[in-house]
């Protein structure tokens, strides 16, 4: 068994938002591949991350440091966006540079994730986005050592496979 890297969940200090908005660029533009999402005249996407991520108790951002590299981010935050139950944790968005995908960071970062807020979770993948689901099915399974409930869901015209940590599903 290969060893595990070294990930860190760092907390976002609102003074490196700036870093999160570059970071944010690059998901939107992976995530272009699954919504349609138009690049603007000036070379960005018009997508900004909301400043609740910084002036809400229930809004949780990190960065994803593995060892000293800037390997991505994940924004959680307190409430099903389900159910509206306030005992749950909600994967907001989740992203890891291509460089380090495939080397079990993003894994990493989810079991940090779960162990930083133990509880129930809710983690909302577009259908589109089957990536995403294999991923949050083998992270969530590598977590509790058994198969990922999910459950698809259609809210607001948007199809997803919603999947859960905890009791639920």
């Amino acid at each position: 068994m290969s060893s595990e890297p070294t990930v860190v969940l760092e907390p976002i200090a609102k003074e490196r938002a700036q870093v999160l908005a570059n970071l944010f660029q690059l998901y939107v533009h992976d995530f272009s591949q699954y919504v349609p999402i138009e690049v603007q005249p000036c070379g960005r996407f018009g997508v900004a991350i909301d400043d609740g991520w910084w002036t809400r108790d229930d809004h949780f951002p990190f960065f994803i440091q593995c060892g000293e590299k800037l390997s991505g981010f994940a924004l959680v935050r307190r409430g099903s966006r389900i159910t509206g139950a306030i005992d749950v944790m909600d994967v907001a968005e989740f992203f890891v540079i291509r460089g380090m995908r495939g080397k079990k960071v993003g894994t990493c970062a989810a079991r940090a994730l779960f162990a930083s807020f133990p509880g129930r979770w809710e983690i909302r993948v577009r259908r589109t986005n089957v990536p995403a689901q294999k991923f949050w099915s083998r992270a969530i399974g590598a977590w509790t050592g058994r198969p990922a409930p999910s459950r698809s869901l259609s809210i607001e015209s948007v199809d997803w496979e919603v999947f859960f940590v905890g009791s639920g599903g």
